[in-house]
């Protein structure tokens, strides 16, 4: 009952999800319910087993029973936010820029018109459309660098001309 009524507390109401202004109001709160729950799994159990094991008084077995499912709960949030952590990978934009890729043309293009290029991006293949400069030829298989990418159209320029100006 106690975890049906603490809803608003770690982000879910009683019926789930709460949805309130078309967005969703029923996200993670600032406390896991998980922890919560063995708090209260803890703190019902360390009750039950002093009260009918020990002749401690009520107040001292309530006290008792908060401390020690408090610092279960602690623990226990401390170990999974330690354990999630370590394997959390934030995607970090620049990661995911093309620009400077080599890849290769699987579509021609020629003359402003636009083709398709594929190229390894964190070894997966990915494809992306490519639009010739005016005066430019992409024949199928020609091997390419990407200068830039706007609006998902590649600018790219032929690899051998790149090594040759160097």
């Amino acid at each position: 009952m106690l975890l049906l009524l603490s809803g608003g507390f770690h982000g879910h109401g009683l019926a789930g999800h709460l949805h309130a202004g078309g967005g969703d109001a029923g996200g993670p709160g600032f406390v896991p319910i998980l922890p919560l729950m063995v708090f209260v799994t803890v703190w019902g159990g360390t009750g039950y087993a002093l009260t009918r094991f020990s002749s401690m008084s009520m107040p001292s077995v309530l006290l008792s029973c908060t401390a020690v499912a408090l610092l279960l709960g602690c623990l226990l949030y401390a170990v999974l936010a330690r354990l999630m952590r370590r394997y959390d990978n934030s995607m970090n934009e620049l990661e995911y820029d093309p620009t400077g890729h080599l890849g290769y043309i699987s579509i021609a293009a020629a003359d402003g018109s636009v083709g398709e290029m594929k190229y390894v991006l964190h070894g997966t293949m990915r494809s992306m459309g490519v639009r010739a400069e005016p005066g430019q030829q992409l024949a199928k298989g020609d091997k390419v660098i990407i200068l830039r990418v706007d609006k998902g159209m590649a600018a790219v320029t032929l690899f051998e001309r790149d090594i040759d100006r160097i």
